[in-house]
C-alpha cells in the first residue's frame, strides 16, 4: 500500500487496528515526482495574510514550540532536515 506516512501512521498503526503492522520497504520522496514539502493556500495576492502566516511559524519555530509539538506527535523531523 502507499500512502501518507504521517496520516498512515497516526490514523492506523497507532490504533489497536493497526497492531502487528508496519512500515516496510523504500521511502517515496522524490521532489521530482512528489514535490517539495507542503503549504498552506491563502486567497491569490493576500500577501497580508500570506506574511502572517509566515511570521507565526517563523516564531514557533525561533521560540522552541514547533519542536516541542513536533516531538510530542512525530517520531521524525517534519521539517525533514
Amino acid at each position: 500500500m502507499l500512502a501518507d506516512s504521517v496520516n498512515l501512521d497516526d490514523g492506523f498503526l497507532k490504533t489497536d487496528a493497526g497492531k502487528g503492522f508496519a512500515f516496510v520497504g523504500p521511502e517515496y520522496e522524490d521532489a521530482k515526482y512528489f514535490g517539495g514539502g507542503a503549504g498552506i493556500a491563502v486567497r491569490k495576492g493576500d500577501k497580508e495574510l500570506a506574511d502572517k502566516f509566515n511570521t507565526a511559524i517563523n516564531e514557533i519555530r525561533a521560540n522552541g514550540k514547533c519542536k516541542q509539538v513536533q516531538d510530542k506527535y512525530f517520531k521524525f523531523d517534519v521539517y525533514g532536515k
